[in-house]
């Protein structure tokens, strides 16, 4: 999966979600509260894809005794790749809204949802850097009997995947 794919998505996201609170807002309807407790989940995904890539790329590099299952080596890239996108998603979410916060930031409370989006978006652009650093993870090194009839791996092949 490539960044642009991330960037996109990112910028979809920020585009509708930035439409939907405008249409809340117009409505008269109040923003969604964002508080530190979204932090935990972003954070603990980050920390979970990051700490199962690694495990595959000891393996990949010859570094780790324990061998992963293909399965489990194939479900920690597809976690890797989602963490890239779900990531990108959340970035275009909580940047949105604090974007809508901004014309507001000199009353407190809504001050306060402006750091607290800015801190998330954060969390959601970390959340989506470990997607695309696992990917990267598990990608298969060349060896010296790789040749280009497309029979064995090569420099792009990521593991079992």
């Amino acid at each position: 999966m490539r960044i642009g794919s991330g960037v996109v998505v990112a910028l979809l996201s920020g585009m509708a979600s930035w439409l939907l609170l405008a249409v809340v807002r117009a409505a008269g309807g109040a923003h969604p509260v964002i508080s530190w407790i979204g932090l935990v989940p972003l954070v603990a995904v980050t920390l979970l894809v990051l700490a199962m890539t690694w495990q595959v790329r000891r393996y990949v590099h010859g570094k780790g005794t324990w061998r992963p299952s293909p399965q489990r080596a194939r479900g920690t890239l597809v976690g890797a790749q989602a963490a890239a996108l779900g990531g990108a998603a959340l970035l275009g979410w909580y940047l949105a809204n604090s974007l809508v916060h901004v014309s507001v930031a000199d009353v407190p409370s809504q001050r306060v949802q402006l750091v607290w989006g800015v801190v998330h978006a954060a969390a959601a652009l970390a959340l989506s850097v470990s997607g695309y650093v696992g990917q990267a993870w598990c990608r298969i090194p060349p060896t010296e009997h790789d040749d280009d009839d497309g029979d064995t791996a090569t420099d792009g092949d990521l593991a079992y995947g």
